[in-house]
């Protein structure tokens, strides 16, 4: 009987020390300050600029019971909050030619697991990505860091090309590339912020 209720009396603490690791082995990114930016090229000689600000999601750290550090990434963005600087550019690039953000209002990334030394010396981060109704593998290049030391306390750096048509963009064909350039620019909330965001109770929740 001491021995029952010994465990029961653990159990909470066993429970706040479980969510305490989970915590720690997730990192949000920080809407505010992570964006997407892309290029096309038009007529061969001029460019098309594009931002996707707001980009959301979290990067995971797998526990392999092996050893091994390794990393996942999923990340999120809302097509209607695109930025450009001609708003005719923007117009039909929002548009059925290219995104048509009415029929397909998101773009989701979820990687592969990826060794976490690679935020470090720079990497490839391959994965499947979601765009104009399509989910197709694509192998972008994380960059190495400006501060190796602690890669996850600065910008993450992420760029690639994929090929518009094979998303179904294939709007302006005769005036711009097939190629279109990514430019991921990622940056993580504080694990001290996560966690405590994390443990605040939400609204309607009791409060011991």
């Amino acid at each position: 009987m001491k021995t029952l209720a010994l465990a029961l009396l653990l159990l909470p603490a066993f429970g706040i020390a479980h969510a305490a690791e989970t915590i720690a082995q997730t990192r949000t990114i920080d809407p505010a300050r992570s964006q997407v930016q892309f290029v096309v090229r038009k007529f061969w000689f001029a460019h098309v600029r594009g931002t996707f600000p707001a980009l959301s999601g979290t990067l995971h750290r797998i526990d392999t019971h092996i050893g091994a550090d390794l990393g996942r990434v999923d990340a999120d963005l809302a097509v209607a909050g695109l930025r450009m600087d001609d708003t005719g550019d923007r117009a039909r690039a929002l548009g059925v030619g290219f995104f048509d953000a009415a029929q397909f209002p998101a773009i989701h990334f979820d990687s592969d697991p990826f060794p976490m030394g690679e935020l470090v010396a720079g990497g490839t981060l391959r994965g499947m990505l979601s765009l104009h109704g399509e989910r197709l593998p694509v192998t972008l290049t994380l960059q190495p860091s400006d501060c190796p030391r602690q890669p996850l306390q600065c910008v993450i750096r992420v760029r690639g090309t994929i090929s518009r048509s094979t998303f179904g963009m294939r709007g302006w064909r005769g005036v711009l590339s097939d190629k279109v350039e990514l430019d991921l620019r990622i940056v993580l909330r504080s694990s001290t912020n996560a966690a405590s965001s994390a443990l605040r109770p939400e609204a309607g929740d009791p409060v011991s």
